[in-house]
């Protein structure tokens, strides 16, 4: 095994991260920076591509779309070949719906798709945090998204949860995460994590370990990897300095006795025909 290879079997990755290309706030290169600086030895750059999203790119001005991936993946490509301390993959974070990415010689390197929101129109209100035929709808939206085309790596199926059209205005971050909590224990079953998971087996996909949520819950994360699923780490960073945040997953994969092999990332696995965004379709 090469250097190269050594690095990224054994160092700290953070494959989910945003720039001010989409809704985050640091540029590439200070998200590169900010990686050496943690001692990452893989990191992607995964910005959001979501052209179904309600009000898509106007948060932060910037639409993402295949100029812009074509942008980062030539940013990528100029880096200095002397630098072989960190990898760095540019990868996409969809919806729920696939996306046409209309220049087939531009490619990211995987693709994250995460519910940011369910397609089928359910109405909600306000303060109606524990509606069930809602979260049956996200469960379904979730097993269809971890087992459909065009995509790599669930991102946080427990966390970030789109429940913002139930929320009062107000509430804080840790306000919110207490509520994903509560629902994850009255509607996510096991059944429910178990049927992901064969999903994810089934159609070659990673499990997101999302450090910013710490989610899925560590009895799940322990089943899923007596079931021989395969977790993505991810900071899910929107500023710099939340680059390579991601001790909570290490420090949980360690705990429950799994070894680095449990961990996905794109160059490992690029070999082992994973089959990557340019071919799920």
């Amino acid at each position: 095994m090469d250097a190269k290879k050594r690095r990224e079997s054994s160092g700290l990755m953070d494959l989910h991260i945003h720039t001010n290309a989409s809704d985050g706030e640091p540029t590439v290169d200070e998200v590169l920076e900010m990686a050496k600086a943690k001692g990452l030895s893989i990191v992607a750059i995964t910005d959001h591509y979501d052209p179904f999203a309600a009000g898509y790119g106007s948060q932060s001005g910037n639409v993402f779309d295949d100029k812009a991936l074509e942008k980062q993946l030539q940013w990528r490509d100029q880096l200095p070949d002397d630098d072989d301390s960190l990898t760095v993959s540019i990868g996409i974070e969809r919806g729920p719906i696939p996306v046409r990415l209309a220049i087939p010689s531009i490619q990211p390197d995987f693709v994250i798709a995460s519910v940011h929101y369910i397609t089928s129109k359910i109405p909600v209100e306000r303060g109606q945090l524990f509606d069930e035929r809602y979260w049956r709808a996200y469960m379904g939206e979730a097993l269809r998204v971890v087992s459909g085309p065009q995509v790599d790596v669930v991102g946080h199926i427990a966390g970030y949860l789109p429940m913002g059209g139930m929320l009062f205005p107000g509430s804080t971050f840790e306000e919110r995460r207490e509520m994903e909590r509560e629902i994850d224990s009255r509607f996510f079953s096991r059944q429910w994590y178990e049927d992901v998971f064969r999903a994810a087996l089934a159609n070659k996909t990673a499990i997101e370990l999302h450090c910013a949520t710490r989610t899925p819950r560590i009895d799940m994360v322990e089943t899923g990897l007596e079931m021989g699923v395969r977790f993505s780490v991810g900071s899910d960073a929107h500023n710099a300095e939340r680059v390579g945040n991601v001790a909570w997953a290490y420090d949980l994969i360690q705990s429950l006795g799994a070894g680095r092999q449990a961990l996905w990332h794109p160059t490992a696995h690029a070999d082992a025909d994973l089959r990557s965004a340019g071919t799920r379709r």
